[in-house]
């Protein structure tokens, strides 16, 4: 069972982020369901892209900027703000569908400068080709853009995917599949569906005024299945794989028993998975990548680490365990001596929630903000800044008809009652 004291709390702030979420455009070539983001804009222009680089330099102090959409590969000037990052002395990482990744754009895009992809393949995806597969089936797909990254050679790779009521208990496939690329798959990312329920829930913008939620992209009519948490997740996989566990997480900003991120790492190699890294190895690599590079760390460049990564096990008992495993393989085989060890990250993001009275639960410490209108907001939300002006209040539809009776007043007319003490203004 997860207990945060035996968790590391990742020491990320507003200000002192590894992450700066940059998006280029909101036009993508296929569409997901639960997506945050619609086309409004499309593609922003390279000087505007370029402000919003320094921008995060100067006020996030990011290790890699999270280049993001839509769908970033189909912005024609891609490889331009690539390299204006790297220039920069930041690592790119593109968040992709990999609709348009192919290996002509892939070799312009390594010498530019990337540091690695994040691939985006799930099930509820409009994927030509692959509509009605599983997440087993799609491991297929994950393998084909595995290794064309990996025949490129000099950048790193992690595969993410939405979790819904539908695919949970298909995640130890994606899992048991990640395991057998340790080499080339450096990280997975498990991300819980969220959506606004437009058929229970009303939504009123900073003044108090009613809007009509079906405007943004990510509200259904209806949800009738419960929606996962990340303690599940973390529990699923644990069950099918013994080896993990998480050993970082960031919380919410209004729930204490919130985990808004969890963050792991498995040590094993292609043969044998030993256990993972615990939560002092997590506080030291980050700690001790701020002292010698002056930023926290999110992305592991390398996954073969070797031997070495037991250095800390006599600090770190659930690393010492791993260390262990590995020993009485060793001394059952001595070949397995000269195995290459990996070290694989598994993270696990458990989308906002949404309260009864209108606020939200966000991510303390929210790695993926990005910028808009000159200012650091929420990435996932700012669709609402876009439509409406700044964060919505979503409040149950029963709580609003039980303030209504006694005050025989509009919903317009109370604005500050529904959330009970005034914060039903959006702000967080």
């Amino acid at each position: 069972m997860l207990d945060k004291r035996n968790l590391y709390r990742m020491p990320w702030s507003m200000n002192d982020n590894p992450i700066a979420w940059l998006e280029i455009t909101d036009i993508c070539n296929i569409y997901c369901e639960g997506c945050y983001r619609q086309r409004l804009a499309g593609h922003k222009p390279l000087d505007q892209v370029k402000e919003e680089i320094l921008f995060f330099k100067q006020w996030r102090n990011p290790d890699n900027v999270s280049i993001a959409g839509g769908e970033p590969l189909v912005h024609p000037q891609i490889v331009d703000i690539v390299a204006f990052i790297a220039e920069n002395g930041i690592k790119p990482i593109i968040l992709t569908n990999a609709l348009a990744l192919k290996p002509d754009i892939l070799r312009e895009l390594r010498a530019a400068g990337l540091a690695g992809f994040t691939i985006h393949i799930d099930s509820h995806q409009n994927r030509p080709r692959w509509k009605g597969k599983t997440e087993g089936e799609l491991n297929e797909l994950r393998q084909h853009y595995a290794d064309m990254v990996a025949e490129e050679g000099g950048m790193y790779v992690i595969f993410n995917s939405t979790v819904y009521p539908s695919t949970f208990d298909q995640i130890p496939e994606v899992v048991r599949w990640g395991q057998a690329n340790l080499e080339r798959v450096h990280g997975l990312v498990f991300i819980t569906y969220r959506t606004g329920i437009t058929e229970t829930s009303v939504a009123h913008n900073a003044s108090g005024q009613e809007v009509d939620m079906k405007q943004l992209s990510y509200t259904t009519e209806r949800f009738d299945e419960h929606f996962v948490t990340s303690p599940e997740v973390y529990q699923l996989i644990k069950d099918n794989c013994p080896e993990y566990e998480a050993s970082g997480y960031l919380g919410g900003t209004i729930l204490h028993s919130s985990y808004k991120w969890l963050m792991g790492a498995v040590v094993g190699s292609k043969k044998k998975m030993y256990g993972s890294i615990g939560k002092k190895t997590m506080e030291v690599a980050q700690t001790g990548h701020h002292f010698f590079t002056g930023t926290y760390l999110a992305y592991l460049s390398c996954a073969k680490v070797g031997p070495k990564v037991f250095l800390l096990s006599p600090w770190d008992k659930t690393l010492r365990q791993a260390w262990r495993h590995w020993r009485q393989d060793v001394l059952r085989n001595p070949r397995r001596l000269f195995d290459s060890l990996y070290v694989q990250t598994i993270g696990i993001i458990q989308a906002p929630d949404m309260l009864p009275d209108g606020r939200a639960d966000m991510c303390d410490s929210c790695p993926d903000m990005t910028v808009y209108d000159g200012k650091l907001i929420n990435s996932c939300r700012m669709d609402e800044y876009r439509l409406f002006g700044g964060f919505l209040s979503v409040v149950e539809k029963s709580r609003v008809e039980a303030i209504r009776e006694p005050l025989g007043q509009t919903l317009e007319g109370s604005p500050t009652r529904l959330a009970g003490d005034g914060r039903g203004d959006g702000k967080e």
